[in-house]
């Protein structure tokens, strides 16, 4: 799994480190709301604006769901604040790699590499921007592999059509493979797409030929309130709800 923040190098120089420490503190704390305190963290790395670990594919139904969703709620929390904006793509893969703690090398094959390719890709990176700033903090994809298993194979919470299909290349790189997107709160121009798209879709539909729309169509109309903190739906751990005032400081503490 991986995650990259958007528009960092835009932050004054000063912003940095907290970014650095506000993005790590909430994929951590997100990963424990989410059930996955205990869930061992390979060859964790930090990029300055990202992070990236490999973990046990067991774990990847819960880091979809509810993970993403809790993660997103918490971004939006933080947003309200006063601290560095953070909006996050995030992709994950499965694949084998090498496991050889403390040694260089650890964890590096094509799977780790494609992990952020799919980060870096024309769709994850279009389509963050093309939200709402303030109701859209993360857009997920996950490569095919992730969805037939994971997905299709009914292990995850979420739904198949909660995701769409794209086309994830990435721009100078040899690199271009079906991918599966999933917004947890779309906003903007991701609530709909345009008539050219659609006639598009429908032109290749009828050709026969693979469809890779660029922009989601809008889902259904549910909602939630919440006074503080997280309110997930659609989760593996039903709709988790959690109301306690929010917390700051490394431990997420008050």
């Amino acid at each position: 799994m991986a995650v990259d923040a958007k528009d960092s190098t835009r932050l004054p120089s000063l912003q940095h480190a907290r970014l650095s420490r506000d993005l790590t503190e909430i994929v951590h704390y997100g990963l424990e709301l989410a059930g996955l305190k205990d869930m061992s963290r390979e060859f964790e790395s930090h990029s300055g604006d990202g992070l990236a670990f490999g973990f046990d594919p067991s774990h990847a139904p819960f880091v979809i769901s509810p993970f993403a969703d809790v993660l997103n709620a918490l971004l939006q929390e933080h947003n309200a604040g006063p601290g560095p904006r953070l909006r996050l793509r995030m992709s994950v893969h499965i694949g084998p790699v090498p496991r050889s703690p403390g040694l260089p090398g650890d964890g590096n094959a094509a799977p780790r590499s494609e992990t952020h390719r799919l980060l870096d890709s024309v769709p994850a990176r279009d389509w963050l921007a093309r939200a709402d700033e303030d109701a859209t903090p993360l857009v997920l994809i996950v490569s095919e592999t992730v969805y037939r298993t994971v997905v299709v194979g009914g292990y995850c919470a979420l739904p198949q059509a909660r995701f769409i299909k794209v086309r994830a290349e990435v721009t100078g790189k040899d690199f271009a493979r079906t991918a599966w997107v999933y917004v947890p709160s779309p906003s903007g121009e991701l609530l709909f797409g345009s008539g050219a798209q659609v006639a598009r879709a429908a032109e290749l539909e009828k050709e026969g030929t693979e469809s890779f729309p660029l922009l989601p169509q809008q889902g259904g109309n549910r909602s939630q309130t919440v006074e503080f903190g997280v309110a997930v739906m659609d989760c593996t751990m039903g709709d988790l709800h959690h109301h306690a005032p929010p917390r700051q400081g490394p431990d997420r503490s008050s």
